[in-house]
């Protein structure tokens, strides 16, 4: 009986310890799994291929409106995405794919539509291309849609589709501002700070922040991500004697300040940013981590307490990147509507592009200031 009991009590006691070591086992692996998912590179190709796994109108409900030769904006965006991130980790795999799905609109099979900014924001793609290929073939296309959103139509100077939706501050100021940076034409930048800073007058708040447009007066996540996007970008492209750049840099700064404020204690920010009630909202997150981690790079803005705003930002962001590369806890579509409770109620879902693009321009971001750190 006593040697019975003896090797019942052995062979507990070793299955006690096999588990144990097989928990200790499997903690490891998800530390070390949680270590790689937040590598920018690892991530960033994750959601890369995602984007480029689906054709250029995935998300796109306008096609049943104005035909399948349009490509819709947060499609684009993505692939600009892909693009950057594809030119700053040196991945010619990425660039080679983002060149063979524009493939149709360079032989002229497909040709984008024009006449509101969520259609001519197409030209960032071509311009991109061109920027990392030399190919000039890429630019006629992407000209004529930066030069059609200024057809001078307006007293004011102000580009044609102009409509104060804080959206359109990316939409026409990356376009202008990639043209710029292609064309070498300062007209271009200076199109798009006329331009921003009509809507920062428009829309920007004394807390810093913006409204979606001026008769919905919500701090809308994504909507304020556009307008943080669109300043950096037109910041990174324009040089320090430009009679404009102080006014956009203050404009920048400002909602900087702000948005560090009202991050969420896991990191990120929520659909609406001044209502904690509200959920998560990744795409817009991505987009901030963007700005933040650019300024923070260039020097303009102080190394605490942005650094590690954005070291939590990131890590945070990363959890939110699934196995197959969506980004989850995307606020879909929204239009601009005065009602507190329509943003609030938002639907969210997992790779709905307006996602994987700010995850992607926030994966760039850290990549490179990461870099830069180490070197």
């Amino acid at each position: 009986m006593k040697l019975k009991f003896w090797m019942r009590n052995k062979i507990f006691w070793a299955l006690i310890f096999t588990l144990g070591l097989a928990l200790v086992c499997i903690e490891g692996a998800g530390s070390s799994q949680a270590s790689s998912d937040r590598d920018p590179v690892v991530a960033g190709q994750r959601a890369a291929h995602w984007v480029m796994s689906r054709n250029w109108f995935y998300n796109d409900p306008i096609n049943l409106i104005i035909g399948p030769a349009d490509s819709y904006y947060q499609t684009v965006c993505a692939r600009y995405g892909v693009l950057i991130f594809a030119d700053a980790t040196g991945n010619k795999n990425l660039l080679l794919k983002v060149q063979q799905a524009y493939q149709p609109f360079l032989t002229g099979k497909r040709h984008p539509n024009t006449g509101h900014v969520d259609l001519n924001v197409f030209g960032i793609v071509p311009f991109e291309l061109y920027r990392q290929t030399s190919d000039s073939r890429y630019l006629p296309l992407a000209k004529m849609l930066a030069d059609d959103e200024f057809k001078g139509s307006r007293a004011d100077g102000l580009s044609d589709y102009t409509r104060f939706w804080v959206d359109d501050m990316y939409m026409v100021g990356s376009l202008q501002v990639q043209a710029y940076k292609s064309l070498k034409d300062p007209v271009y930048l200076d199109r798009a700070a006329v331009q921003l800073l009509a809507y920062i007058d428009k829309l920007q708040q004394p807390n810093g922040l913006f409204y979606h447009t001026p008769g919905t007066p919500f701090f809308w996540a994504r909507g304020n991500g556009w307008a943080s996007a669109a300043m950096t970008e037109w910041l990174l492209s324009a040089d320090d004697a430009h009679p404009k750049k102080a006014e956009i840099f203050k404009a920048y700064k400002k909602m900087m300040d702000a948005l560090i404020e009202l991050q969420d204690e896991n990191g990120l920010w929520h659909q609406l940013l001044d209502e904690p009630e509200s959920y998560i909202e990744s795409s817009g997150s991505g987009m901030f981590i963007f700005a933040l981690a650019t300024g923070v790079r260039k020097g303009w803005l102080p190394d605490q307490p942005f650094r590690s705003a954005l070291e939590k930002a990131w890590n945070a962001l990363s959890e939110y990147l699934d196995a197959e590369g969506r980004v989850q806890d995307v606020c879909v579509g929204t239009a601009a509507l005065p009602s507190k409770s329509y943003y609030m109620t938002r639907p969210s879902k997992s790779g709905d592009m307006h996602g994987q693009a700010g995850f992607l321009w926030a994966s760039t971001a850290i990549y490179l200031l990461e870099k830069e750190k180490s070197q």
